[in-house]
């Protein structure tokens, strides 16, 4: 029996793991969670009372946070080339999501929240700089490297480029800037499951933001 995953597809770690799922090809019960509105899912309290997406519950086994849940799934099928056994290259991979969980993911949510909780119609420029600066940092990470990692795809690339589409949303990555980083995220957009594992759900906040804006997003940002 599948596991089942209660996320929201517009959340960037729910993305996550369902670029996970895509890239082990792997099949799991998809639970729709109400991000932002009042109502909560009785099932989900019952098992994570914190009531955060996502969330795995595997037979009697509850694990809540992307990466937790990707990891896991890796290791639990074998697919080491995503979350290697060995250990030093396993520690390069846990470096990027501790990257993408302490500085990526932080900055990217502060802004998304003001808008789509807070109803904050401006974006400051300490949020924007916040941004760009993590882009440098990725666009360094990756000079003469595929992945964050190296040559191949890791669970750190599925988890970085979550938050980093997000993020686009906001401040579109600039190719003369940021060349190495560009050409990464346009990598990680030509895998097959991409769209349906994150393109989709990326539209409809990209869509939610422009609502509560209320206008076009300026595409300046990155300049």
């Amino acid at each position: 029996m599948p596991p089942k995953i209660f996320y929201n597809e517009m959340c960037a770690q729910s993305r996550a793991v369902a670029l996970l799922l895509g890239a082990a090809d792997l099949q799991a019960d998809l639970h729709q969670v109400s991000l932002y509105g009042k109502e909560q899912d009785a099932d989900l309290l019952q098992i994570n009372p914190h009531h955060t997406v996502p969330t795995l519950s595997d037979g009697d086994f509850t694990l809540w946070g992307s990466h937790p849940i990707v990891t896991y799934l890796s290791s639990q099928t074998g697919r080491d080339e995503l979350y290697p056994k060995e250990a030093k290259a396993r520690a390069v991979v846990d470096q990027f999501l501790h990257f993408d969980s302490g500085v990526l993911f932080p900055r990217v949510n502060n802004i998304i929240n003001s808008i789509v909780v807070e109803n904050e119609k401006e974006i400051s420029t300490k949020h924007i700089s916040a941004i760009t600066e993590s882009y440098k940092f990725l666009d360094k990470f990756l000079q003469d490297k595929n992945y964050l990692t190296g040559p191949s795809l890791t669970v750190a690339d599925l988890c970085c480029v979550a938050t980093v589409s997000t993020a686009t949303i906001i401040t579109p990555i600039s190719t003369e800037k940021y060349p190495n980083l560009s050409t990464w995220y346009r990598t990680c957009k030509n895998l097959p499951y991409y769209e349906q594992g994150n393109g989709v759900g990326l539209n409809k906040l990209d869509a939610l933001v422009e609502l509560k804006l209320g206008r076009p997003r300026t595409k300046d940002f990155c300049e």
